[in-house]
């Protein structure tokens, strides 16, 4: 076993020391993919991010419709989802018309046929809410549900037993009855008899068997509701089973469309409903691929109820063999067959469920939409257990869709910081893993989730988007937009849910800036495949759904792994030169099992057929085993350790198998600040990355988890490259003039700012001159910009090529201080003008209408400068602390904006020597304006939400945000290493 392990080593990593000689002679070499590099700096297409775009109510406006399409375009966006919602009956949220009538389809065809002038992407919500379902839908495609009812009998009863029909309208432990709709007679609009079973009379606590059971269905007279059947000697129990439909209505409708959502598992149910939305959109639009309109979307699957539909017994016995019907009494007692039969069962009836719902609504809904030349999204695989009981297995489910969407959410209280835990907020690797494996190119995520009002700018928003990046995220939907039509103020009507996102909100004017960021890391991320050492295979349990990266499964700190399913691992998994192989190219080193039943001879013989083939392989043997199965699997795991002579499936952790390879970590850095790996916001480590790949170019995505300035050395684990900087925040691509090569792999000294994050891109050519390592007297502290290292901080720095030379960085600073001159948008309770004697937060000013401002304040300031950079310096102006965002000019020349930390600019040629003009447009959020209005006679803002600020705290207990510009400025001189 050892030989094969080295051979396994050789042909993963071959280690070789790198030493450069000689002194750089300039920049290292740039050599990157032209269209990878452009594309980059100015990302087109499925690259832009889209919003959700809510028309709450169904209340809509054609000429806000037009304007706001055109403000989305204007912001760097790519395209919307339309999804109608409905919202509280206050008064301020008129209600439009039923979705999908005459009246709701000539704004939507408006919208469309606007956003194919724009070079906009449209995705359409098939319902108003969610889940799937409309005014359209009948109780025959309705969702269902089995009831039951028990009818005592006995040998004395005779024939002709009346059996009653099941109370479908009993109330549930918290006394709320189902919608069941019901005929004039009583009876459910759509009913189905299921079974009638005949059970002898058990006593409390003892285990029914199935050979006792009698299948009297044939004996029962539908119409007169009579059983026809002698019973034996004994008391019996007589159950008459019948599927209904529940009349469950749609979540959130608007109050105009409320109606029934559809039977999920029932593919003439998903046609029904689908052909619904073609038949009334395609008169009006015709081929839909000239148009804007490019997706249908599901909503997650929120449905309540016992799951049945009609064609359940059929699929059922052709899945397992046997049928259902003797069964039926565990639906509702979950003990009643005893602790081997039941289990088995309960698996056996949620796969049924599991394969109806993926087969009959997600890809009978992708084949309808492909058929008309559009694409199905959804968010099919969750969001699971505990929040919804969505029965099937995610990342199948996600697989046979086009598109994948998760999402995820910040600053919501509800954040679960269990290392064990799905954590809602969060679902974003199973998405992913369902992208690459089913080779889906894109992996969309609903965006920025949140129940806080106006709390947030956009660089409040960038460390959970930059964690979801690094999740596998591609595209954000942002969540949301919502529709604002005229006359209806400031800031206006939204949806109770969502980051308020949309040409109202007060830093809209300046959100572009986020949106390139947004799109340049989406573009590498769509561009390229990932990069990782293990394949885990989830488990082959139903439902199942995968945590959050590092909590249920992790490898180890620097190491990532990629996410299988059952389908994928038996149907394309293979071993090509002892490397574990899927048809795309993707290959790992490591099969990690996640938790197995064993029961599946199918799964046990694709693992011995691995083994044999040369897969290392490791997870714990399946426990709850009989005969055949148990004896595979006896033959298969390892009772020792990882260096057992035979191939055998090991329970050696995934971690320590790699490092007995010698195959170190793919990232790594000294002083983690934290062993956890969850990335969760306690105890987090310092950096946090994903590994991208094509062709002969690496990219690492690296951010920085915190709020501080972060300076390490890291390794990453690639040989014989170069290596760039692409900062995702300017589109810059800068040489890195220091790095080393070790037998770990290349060192390069990075410092992010506080949330920052860079790709760190290797390419094939050779290294050219470089340093190899600089070391410093306190930090290190480098900025690597297009102009050279930047250093920012004093300090005494030693550079090593073939020899040492020393760099001693003198930064001077200048305050500029004094009174400054702002102005304020008038009409929102602040003066038109003030005099600031120092920078302070608006919060903290004795003027009330400046403490609850909202809005641009426009600072104005003279200043005299006699900092005057030398050859090898460059001068910056560094803003200190700003609220939310800003927008500089330095002598009437735009610097350009800045949303995230830090915010400064070089300034080295727009700053003159004397006299200088400086203006800074700084803005904030509604929420202090708003809080402020709740006090006031006076009111400034009108909008929906006017009770809480979040979903924790009503207004009156909402904290003032700070604002403004709070500084220090200064101006700085920065070294300059050419």
């Amino acid at each position: 076993m050892k030989n094969i392990l080295l051979g396994i080593i050789a042909i993963c990593f071959c280690p070789m020391l790198y030493f450069s000689c000689g002194k750089p002679a300039g920049k290292s070499p740039v050599t990157i993919s032209s269209d990878l590099q452009e594309g980059f700096k100015n990302p087109t297409g499925t690259a832009r991010a889209k919003v959700y775009w809510w028309w709450m109510n169904g209340y809509t406006d054609s000429i806000r419709i037009k304007e706001e399409l055109l403000a989305i375009k204007n912001a760097g966006l790519g395209g919307v989802d339309i999804f109608e919602i409905g919202f509280r009956p206050d008064g301020m949220v008129p209600s439009g018309p039923p979705f999908m009538s005459d009246a709701s389809l000539k704004h939507l065809v408006l919208a469309i046929r606007e956003a194919t002038r724009l070079g906009l992407e449209v995705g359409l919500n098939l319902s108003s809410s969610w889940n799937a379902g409309g005014t359209w839908i009948q109780p025959e495609h309705g969702a269902k549900s089995l009831y039951y009812s028990k009818t005592k009998m006995n040998a004395a009863s005779g024939a002709g037993l009346a059996l009653p029909f099941s109370d479908v309208l009993k109330k549930d432990e918290r006394g709320k009855a189902p919608a069941v709709q019901l005929t004039a007679d009583g009876k459910p609009a759509y009913l189905k008899e299921v079974a009638v079973l005949a059970i002898p009379a058990r006593k409390e606590g003892q285990y029914l068997d199935t050979a006792s059971i009698v299948n009297v269905s044939a004996y029962f007279d539908q119409n007169k509701e009579v059983l026809n059947w002698k019973a034996p000697a004994g008391d019996w129990d007589i159950f008459r089973y019948v599927c209904v439909s529940t009349g469950e209505l749609l979540k959130l409708p608007s109050p105009n469309s409320k109606g029934l959502i559809i039977d999920h598992f029932d593919s003439t149910a998903t046609r029904v409903h689908f052909e619904y939305f073609i038949k009334k959109l395609k008169p009006l639009l015709g081929d839909f691929t000239k148009t804007a309109l490019k997706n249908l979307y599901l909503a997650s699957f929120e449905a309540t109820g016992t799951i049945w539909t009609p064609t359940l017994p059929a699929e059922f016995k052709k899945l397992h063999g046997y049928d259902v019907n003797k069964f039926l009494p565990a639906l509702f007692d979950k003990e009643i067959f005893g602790p081997i039969v039941s289990p088995d069962f309960k698996r056996d009836f949620e796969l049924t469920v599991s394969e109806l719902m993926i087969n009959n609504h997600y890809r009978k809904g992708k084949e309808i939409a492909n058929q008309y030349g559009l694409a199905l999204i959804s968010e099919s695989g969750g969001p699971g257990p505990p929040l919804h009981n969505v029965p099937v297995e995610g990342i199948k489910a996600l697989g046979a869709l086009d598109v994948p969407r998760g999402e995820f959410w910040i600053n919501h209280s509800r954040f679960d910081h269990k290392p064990d835990s799905v954590d809602l907020l969060m679902l974003v690797k199973e998405i992913s893993a369902a992208s690459h494996i089913y080779q889906r190119k894109i992996t969309e995520l609903e965006a920025f989730t949140s129940f806080q009002n106006w709390q947030e700018g956009p660089g409040d928003m960038k460390p959970n988007g930059d964690r979801a990046f690094c999740e596998g995220m591609s595209r954000p939907v942002i969540h949301g937009f919502s529709h604002n039509p005229n006359g209806v103020g400031y800031p206006g009507i939204y949806y109770a849910a969502g980051t308020h996102f949309n040409d109202k909100t007060t830093w809209w004017p300046k959100v572009k800036p986020f949106n390139d960021y947004l799109a340049r890391v989406s573009y590498i991320m769509q561009q390229t495949d990932f990069v990782a050492d293990v394949l885990y295979y989830y488990g082959d349990q139903t439902p199942n759904f995968v945590t959050p990266k590092n909590t249920r499964f992790a490898v180890g700190s620097g190491y990532d792994y990629e996410i299988i399913n059952t389908e994928i691992l038996l149907r394309e998994l293979t071993v090509k030169n002892g490397l574990l192989t899927l048809p795309y190219g993707a290959q790992f080193r490591v099969l990690a099992l996640g938790e197995i039943s064993g029961k599946n001879p199918a799964l046990l013989e694709k693992l011995e057929k691995l083994l044999k083939a040369g897969a290392v392989i490791t997870g714990s043997m399946p426990t709850a085993l009989t005969g055949k199965n148990k004896d595979r699997a006896r033959s298969l795991w390892s009772t020792s350790g990882f260096y057992s002579s035979e191939k055998k499936i090991f329970t050696t952790p995934s971690g320590e198998i790699l490092r007995s390879m010698h195959i170190g970590p793919d990232f790594d850095y000294p002083d983690k600040q934290s062993a956890r790996l969850d990335y969760m916001h306690e105890d987090q480590p310092a950096l946090d990355y994903i590994h991208q790949k094509k062709g002969g170019q690496d990219f690492y995505f690296v951010r920085n988890t915190g709020k501080e300035w972060v300076s390490r050395l890291c390794t990453f684990r690639q040989k014989g490259k170069t290596p760039q900087l692409w900062d995702p925040v300017t589109g810059q691509v800068s040489p890195l003039p220091v790095f080393n090569q070790t037998n770990k792999g290349i060192e390069i000294p990075l410092t992010l700012p506080p949330f920052g994050s860079y790709f760190i891109v290797f390419n094939d050519k050779k290294p050219g001159d470089h340093y190899t390592a600089i070391a410093a007297s306190s930090s290190v502290d480098i900025e690597y910009s297009e102009n050279g290292m930047l250093f920012h901080k004093n300090g005494s720095y030693t550079l090593k090529s073939g020899e040492s030379s020393k760099l001693d960085v003198n930064v001077r600073s200048v305050p500029v201080s004094g009174p400054w001159n702002i102005s304020f948008t008038k009409g929102w309770g602040a003066p038109e003008s003030a005099v600031l004697p120092e920078l302070i937060s608006w919060t903290k000013s004795p003027d009330e209408g400046i403490r609850h401002y909202s809005g641009s304040g426009m600072y104005d300031k003279e200043f005299t400068n006699g900092l005057k950079a030398k050859e090898d310096e460059r001068v910056f102006l560094d803003l200190g602390e700003v609220a939310r965002v800003a927008e500089v000019w330095l002598n009437g020349k735009s610097l350009g904006i800045a949303w995230t930390k830090p915010y400064r600019f070089d300034v080295t040629k727009e700053l003159k020597e004397g006299k200088n003009k400086l203006r800074v447009e700084v803005i904030n959020t509604w929420s202090n304006r708003i809080i402020g209005d709740i006090t006031s006679s006076k009111k400034y803002t009108k909008t929906n939400l006017n009770v809480r600020g979040s979903r924790e705290l009503l207004w009156t207990e909402t904290p003032l945000l700070p604002s403004g510009l709070i500084g220090p400025v200064q101006l700085n001189t920065v070294k300059v290493l050419k």
